[in-house]
């Protein structure tokens, strides 16, 4: 009985020392690169722009700019963590609405992507937003500029475009064009918003940096609804929708989670196989300001990756 018992006691200290090989907290590439540095070095990375080696050679990657005059670099206000600059695009009222700098990918990404960034609304910008975020997805063919065809529905070999971003601010919501979208009042296609009705939603908080993260995956083949998107914001889920889940409805342009309706049938965002994630849209654009005022929006720390990125470890 004694025996018996040592080696009790011996097996529960060999099981205590031990750590769980499972976690629900989603493994994040940042927490191996305090404050982000040395982040773009890492196998799973695909690009990163952090803004810190000046205007000149932050224009140089993007083969489409709208008004570079309006951009500068901020140094002293930064999302926390982070040890590199902010770019701050403004505009100016009837002059210019806005700015972006626009890049293309070649030949784009076909599977899997995680893309995060950070942004600031200023509380300033109150009323006058419009669309304000990073953008990300694929033309078909390929374009040096970005193509966005608003209003138009179908293309479904054509083009997808993802952002996450004030609706009706303060309300934070998808915005998404793909093959399957739906139509909106008067058989129009806008960005279809899938977030309401989520347990998890959230709202932008003024003047305060926000950490935006989100999960593409495309469908394979392009016959499949096997797509998903995946958002999170300052690195807590808002929601995932993916074959057979969550269950809701769509009411025109905008899906309602809802537990007690079907599930939601999955994306195909593509049926062509040459369309892929291939262009990334940094993204101010304000038409509403009026004569004489400025407004403004800042971004820092991008990264886009093959896995989940999360927020900066400081």
């Amino acid at each position: 009985m004694y025996i018996r018992f040592l080696l009790f006691i011996a097996l529960m200290i060999v099981a205590t020392s031990f750590k769980p090989l499972v976690s629900s907290k989603p493994f994040a590439i940042s927490d191996k690169y305090l404050n982000d540095i040395g982040i773009e070095d890492d196998p799973d990375v695909l690009y990163t722009e952090h803004f810190n080696d000046g205007t000149d050679k932050i224009f140089s990657r993007y083969p489409d700019i709208k008004n570079r005059e309006g951009m500068s670099l901020d140094t002293s206000d930064t999302p926390p963590g982070s040890v590199t600059p902010a770019i701050k695009m403004t505009n100016n009222g009837t002059i210019n609405d806005g700015g972006h700098l626009y890049k293309q990918f070649k030949p784009g990404f076909d599977s899997t992507i995680y893309l995060r960034y950070y942004v600031k609304y200023p509380s300033s910008s109150k009323g006058y937003i419009h669309h304000e975020s990073v953008w990300i997805g694929g033309y078909s063919p390929g374009t040096s500029y970005p193509h966005p065809r608003a209003g138009i529905c179908g293309l479904g070999d054509k083009r997808i475009s993802i952002a996450y971003e004030p609706v009706n601010a303060p309300a934070m919501d998808t915005y998404l064009y793909w093959g399957d979208m739906k139509y909106g009042a008067n058989s129009k296609c806008y960005g279809n918003d899938l977030v309401n009705g989520s347990p998890s939603a959230k709202k932008l908080e003024w003047d305060k940096w926000m950490c935006v993260e989100l999960m593409i995956k495309m469908n394979n083949p392009v016959s499949a609804y096997n797509g998903e998107l995946k958002v999170w914001q300052d690195g807590k889920e808002v929601g995932h929708w993916g074959p057979g889940f969550p269950n809701g409805y769509w009411d025109a342009d905008s899906w309602i989670n809802d537990p007690s309706k079907s599930p939601f049938q999955g994306f195909r965002w593509r049926t062509d196989p040459g369309l892929k994630i291939n262009y990334l849209w940094i993204e101010f654009y304000d038409d509403t300001t009026p004569a004489g005022q400025s407004h403004h929006i800042k971004f820092a720390n991008l990264v886009i990756a093959k896995k989940y990125i999360g927020p900066i470890k400081d």
